[in-house]
């Protein structure tokens, strides 16, 4: 993003009005995690700075908060079962200006026709969609799937509009393995998230080494923490089903705090739309007894310094102005949302495109599942808000 312009320039110095100016609010500053009186001056979607201007435009916020857009640093939109677009209204209006979504689900499904559908689709989106290329398509060697997606199938993608790198890798044994192909695909970019639930010890130092950055499968304190010393990310997980933050928010301190991210992963849009995204991991990180402007930092700054969009994360000189106004850091509660300095509306479902159909099965009957002689079954057990399994044993 291009700030070196006169007219920013003069702006930023008081030499003109600038566009938009937000006073009598408290700012949040997530490099020292520090609230600052002031007004907020934009030109051109651009943050000017904090100071005495004047503007065109004025929002009085009499005494509320405002902090930078939130940023969901992993998640299937798939798994909501709505398109993008309109995933990106509903999570607007809950404060988060930026997704970085790995579209493995529609890729192992549809392939490449999948993957240009999610990209068509952040054209208009009311947050900013960003996308990591799926790694694993099919998602296990053994399976099939609608697609295979291999690095020469995935190359084109890279540097394309809207993608930051290459998505969760989950073939752990493989990356172990030194598996020539998954070292192709790694190649494609710097940036590498991971997927790597109960890896512990040398087997962990081995996955770091192969190049791979974050995890968001960490469902232990102590595997966190592991995690962290070793140098990745964590991004501490809150969907529907899985939810990791009451467990591993201890994990967060000022230390840590910008290797620390929130994720929602697998979140319907039920709970988008009733409870929230972001924010509602914010309050439950709150009430967890972690502070507000730790948990905040965490939604922002550290999650746009690990994909390295150093145009936002912060409201300070030369970044794009993504904000949120907030009642109270404690209740955390989103008042009002702008991007690039303008305010997102509160709009209804429009249409949409429909996604690419490849893939056709049915319901497998009774019949075919049924299970021949008699003996000892093994089961595949469910273990409640843990994307972890148990193994169960049942009489047949």
């Amino acid at each position: 993003m291009e700030t070196f312009r006169k007219g920013l320039l003069d702006a930023t110095r008081s030499l003109v009005p600038a566009d938009v100016i937000c006073k009598n609010a408290s700012i949040f500053n997530p490099f020292t995690c520090a609230w600052e009186k002031g007004t907020l001056a934009i030109r051109d979607g651009i943050v000017l700075g904090i100071g005495e201007y004047t503007g065109r435009t004025v929002h009085d916020f009499n005494g509320l908060y405002i902090i930078p857009g939130l940023i969901d640093a992993h998640v299937h939109i798939e798994s909501s079962l709505i398109t993008p677009r309109e995933y990106a209204r509903l999570v607007a209006l809950h404060g988060t200006t930026t997704v970085v979504a790995d579209p493995h689900e529609i890729a192992n499904v549809a392939g490449s026709a999948g993957l240009e559908f999610m990209l068509a689709e952040r054209e208009g989106a009311a947050a900013d969609i960003r996308y990591l290329l799926p790694s694993c398509v099919p998602a296990t060697p053994t399976e099939i799937g609608g697609a295979t997606l291999d690095a020469s199938d995935l190359r084109p993608f890279i540097a394309r509009e809207g993608i930051l790198g290459l998505g969760e890798m989950m073939n752990v044994p493989g990356v172990l393995a030194g598996d020539p192909g998954i070292g192709e695909k790694l190649a494609l970019s710097p940036v590498r998230d991971g997927h790597a639930p109960l890896l512990r010890g040398k087997d962990l130092n081995a996955y770091i080494l192969a190049g791979l950055q974050s995890d968001h499968e960490c469902t232990t304190l102590a595997e966190a923490q592991e995690k962290l010393e070793r140098g990745m990310y964590i991004f501490i997980r809150e969907g529907s089903t899985e939810q990791n933050i009451a467990a591993l928010i201890p994990v967060v301190n000022p230390a840590t705090v910008s290797r620390c991210c929130f994720a929602t992963d697998d979140c319907h849009a039920d709970l988008l739309m009733e409870r929230g995204h972001i924010d509602r991991c914010i309050r439950k990180a709150i009430e967890c007894g972690l502070s507000p402007e730790l948990a905040i930092r965490m939604a922002t700054l550290s999650a746009a310094e690990r994909f390295g969009l150093s145009d936002r994360g912060a409201l300070v000189p030369g970044r794009r102005a993504d904000f949120c106004v907030i009642d109270d850091p404690h209740r955390f509660i989103i008042k009002r949302v702008f991007r690039s300095g303008v305010e997102v509306p509160v709009t209804k479902l429009v249409g949409t495109a429909v996604p690419p159909e490849s893939f056709h099965c049915t319901t497998p009957s009774a019949r075919s599942l049924h299970i021949n002689g008699s003996g000892t079954a093994r089961v595949i057990g469910l273990v409640p808000h843990q994307i972890i399994t148990e193994p169960l044993e049942f009489a047949v």
